[in-house]
């Protein structure tokens, strides 16, 4: 739920008073976790040790500040300022993380859609929420399957420099793009360019979205997706999915197309979901299954997931969680979740938590 405060500032030359309205809103997110892996791949200088943790692991808290100005001619000047904050941070994140470290932009909400500039998350990303909402709503980070180097949604990011427009909702019809602004030379100009669409109803949602990695390169060996300038190369992939929600059941389904292009090789991975949720009461139950297959030309190199979750809302704004998941690396994988435990190739691990999120 958020607060709204009015800031009144008032300066000791003038006797006039400025005030502004920022909304105040966020989320505080923490869990216990026991982390077991197997054996696969441990050895002397591994990434994995193998050894069971059990560790108090944040799931991504974060406080934002937002507020808007009503501009002369229509219209309204939006800006947003969102930084992480860490309650539990086994891997030292908290190191990486800067005032804005998550979504912080300015932009122009109109008639015609909004458009804004900054550092967000772009729309490969965003477009999930509206295409298949019940696989987006992850329970937390400790079963996340969404990101980089998870198993889906895997072209999905923060970046520093986009441009982003999402259209109007025209009867259930909303389309976004973003354009990422890279590195550029002689031999590359590394820019990223996204666009997506989708439709909802009641009960449907239905969309798409598409991403081009232009003059990029990512290691077809490493499951985590991670590019680098590289001209004649790009790294493009594309996800479709569709959503259905009926009484207090939901069930979604996505797919999604990797391709990494060296400039000599394409080679493509692809992923699949399925979720299913219930909701009884305070009570809310999670099903996911996720699953990518191997890359072209290396065999042994998907990976599963399942996870279960149930939460109890403690009120409007809070609730308690537990999860279970089971993670399947493949000889020459090594997916994780969210949370950030790494794997070595092949290795395969459960995980448990039992968690807390707080809303304001």
């Amino acid at each position: 739920m958020n607060k709204i405060i009015a800031l009144s500032l008032a300066t000791a030359l003038t006797s006039s008073l400025a005030v502004a309205e920022v909304t105040i809103s966020g989320s505080v997110r923490t869990a216990m976790e026991y982390v077991s892996p197997d054996q696969v791949g441990v050895k002397a200088g591994s990434k994995s040790d193998g050894t069971s943790r059990t560790q108090l692991a944040d799931q991504s808290s974060r406080i934002r500040f937002s507020g808007k100005d009503k501009l002369d001619f229509g219209g309204d000047l939006v800006w947003v300022l969102e930084n992480r904050f860490h309650v539990g941070d086994p891997y030292d994140k908290v190191s990486s993380n800067v005032w804005g470290s998550r979504d912080t932009y300015i932009g122009y909400k109109g008639d015609f859609g909004f458009t804004r500039f900054g550092k967000m998350d772009n729309a490969y990303k965003t477009m999930l929420k509206n295409i298949s909402p019940t696989i987006e709503n992850e329970m937390n980070d400790s079963s996340g399957y969404l990101g980089n180097g998870q198993l889906l949604r895997r072209l999905g990011g923060r970046d520093g420099q986009v441009i982003f427009y999402e259209t109007p909702n025209f009867s259930g019809f909303n389309a976004s793009t973003s354009y990422t602004i890279g590195e550029k030379t002689a031999q590359y100009d590394a820019s990223t360019f996204q666009i997506g669409g989708s439709w909802k109803n009641d009960m449907f949602n239905v969309g798409a979205v598409y991403s081009n990695a232009m003059d990029q390169t990512a290691d077809y060996k490493s499951s985590k997706i991670t590019t680098k300038p590289m001209g004649d190369a790009s790294v493009s992939g594309y996800m479709i999915g569709a959503n259905a929600k009926y009484m207090d059941f939901g069930l979604g389904l996505t797919y999604e197309n990797v391709t990494r292009d060296d400039g000599k090789t394409s080679r493509d991975q692809d992923s699949y979901a399925i979720a299913g949720s219930y909701k009884f009461q305070k009570m809310n139950f999670l099903l996911t299954y996720v699953k990518a297959n191997d890359v072209d030309t290396l065999s042994e190199s998907g990976g599963d997931q399942v996870s279960v979750a149930a939460s109890y809302n403690l009120s409007k704004q809070s609730k308690v969680y537990a999860t279970y998941t089971k993670l399947n690396n493949d000889k020459n994988s090594s997916f994780t979740t969210e949370s950030g435990y790494t794997l070595n190739n092949g290795q395969s691990m459960d995980l448990f938590s039992v968690g807390v999120r707080s809303d304001f």
